[in-house]
């Protein structure tokens, strides 16, 4: 099956010790099952030592203190891929940040913004999203794509700033692009958290009065450029309404703009990405925290 991926997806490299939120702590890896025959058949120590840190019905490794991979050393390096390569760890550590979009004649691979790295490289790419041509598909996705692109050449149109093309969009699809932080600030706060620093992130913003005025500001057009034509990239497929995902995308994106200028006083996009790697951590990596949002903006 042909696999597509957007133009900055090679740019990507784990920076493993350098990163300061390091994937190996905070969430729950479970071990795939071809992952698991491997260190079944592993007969030395350090395999008995895998096999001594891995519980559960669904096979995940118990994390230490402060949620820490068992496998994490103190310089922030796998000790399984020290010892075995890369090919010995679990398809959740091997893949991410990566994700999927899956159709009937192909695929999509994108990076995911919950990783500092893929941030970094997406929110601060300078060069219009493009993901090449599609050699087979079918009618119906033939379609979608065409109604994807339509998206995707208003997002990116520069020859207006990003507040015009969110305006274009909204009205486009029949609503407005101005929403209440305080009741995003709820329904956030509603929502399962995984850090209490996103928890004081909403908290913050909850009496802060937020004009927009980042939507106009020239360093934020590229920003908000590439994390709106991710968020339609990532979330809009085939069984999702148009006009519902685009409340989403923009919703999400006011959200996001608002956090940003309550906690940028400087006005500085690489201030902001971990505010978005803390958004996209917090609501992306929840299946349920996903559909909340995207029925809340559909209604």
């Amino acid at each position: 099956m042909e696999t597509l991926v957007p133009n900055y997806y090679y740019k990507f490299k784990c920076i493993a010790d350098k990163c300061k939120h390091n994937c190996c702590i905070g969430w729950e890896i479970d071990i795939d099952d071809e992952t698991m025959e491997l260190y079944n058949m592993l007969d030395d120590e350090f395999g008995e030592k895998i096999r001594q840190n891995i519980k559960g019905e669904i096979p995940h490794f118990i994390l230490q203190e402060n949620d820490r991979c068992p496998f994490l050393n103190k310089n922030g390096l796998c000790d399984i891929i020290a010892k075995y390569g890369e090919d010995a760890i679990c398809d959740i550590c091997y893949l991410h940040p990566r994700f999927k979009n899956f159709y009937s004649s192909f695929e999509e691979m994108g990076l995911g913004l919950c990783c500092e790295e893929a941030v970094r490289i997406i929110l601060s790419n300078e060069e219009p999203f493009c993901i090449g041509e599609y050699d087979k598909v079918t009618e119906k996705e033939k379609e979608f794509l065409n109604k994807r692109n339509v998206i995707f050449s208003v997002l990116q149109n520069r020859n207006k700033n990003i507040k015009e093309r969110f305006e274009e969009l909204a009205e486009k699809f029949g609503f407005e692009f101005d929403f209440s932080v305080k009741e995003l600030c709820e329904l956030y706060l509603s929502l399962e958290r995984l850090d209490e620093n996103w928890t004081s992130q909403i908290n913050s913003l909850a009496d802060f009065e937020f004009n927009g005025e980042i939507f106009e500001n020239v360093k934020f057009q590229i920003f908000f450029e590439q994390l709106s034509v991710y968020l339609v990239f990532r979330h809009f497929n085939m069984d999702t309404e148009c006009s519902k995902i685009m409340r989403f995308v923009c919703g999400s994106c006011y959200f996001v703009g608002a956090l940003c200028m309550c906690k940028n006083t400087n006005m500085d996009c690489e201030e902001c990405f971990d505010l978005i790697r803390l958004f996209s951590s917090e609501t992306e990596y929840s299946e349920t925290n996903t559909q909340i949002l995207v029925d809340y903006f559909g209604e």
